[in-house]
């Protein structure tokens, strides 16, 4: 990895610049492909503003904070970079692939005066079924309950609220 660090209206130490190169050797086990690392740190009247770009094999991040004092500033952009990082990796690590699987549509058939709509059971918490039924069209969804295995449906009411209906034996 290639540092690069320039400053505008101040000086810096060759201890300063140890400790900057220090903190970037830590984002190497997020990100193994880093090419080359920039450090512009620059001096106005009350205030320090660091900018670092991060340029990987695929990738380039971009971050610039300011604040009073240097090393506050510096931190404040390596975290952004780090966030940045981490949230890339995490979209690569959720990203369906090709060879993903779908779920099958619903069955719908008709029967005299009903519809009948077959889907498949998925077990999932009360959480992750909040966030499906922002998924789904018709503001229902039916699921296996994670940790009783109940069958339970969630449904968004008229009024904007949520409602749950929960299965007894």
């Amino acid at each position: 990895m290639q540092l690069i660090i320039s400053t505008r209206g101040m000086t810096i130490s060759n201890t300063y610049k140890d400790t900057l190169t220090r903190k970037f050797e830590k984002l190497e086990p997020l990100l193994p492909h880093i090419i080359e690392t920039k450090a512009v740190l620059s001096k106005e009247k009350h205030r320090r503003t660091a900018s670092l770009t991060l340029v990987a094999k695929k990738h380039t991040f971009h971050s610039e904070e300011t604040a009073a004092d240097l090393a506050v500033a510096v931190d404040l952009a390596v975290t952004a970079l780090v966030r940045q990082v981490r949230e890339l990796k995490d979209r690569v690590k959720n990203r369906k692939g090709r060879g993903a699987r779908r779920t099958p549509a619903p069955v719908v058939s008709q029967r005299p005066d009903v519809a009948v709509l077959q889907i498949p059971l998925k077990p999932m918490s009360l959480e992750e079924a909040v966030g499906e039924l922002g998924l789904e069209p018709d503001g229902v969804v039916v699921f296996a309950h994670a940790s009783t295995g109940a069958v339970n449906v969630l449904y968004r009411r008229t009024d904007g609220g949520l409602g749950l209906i929960e299965t007894v034996a």
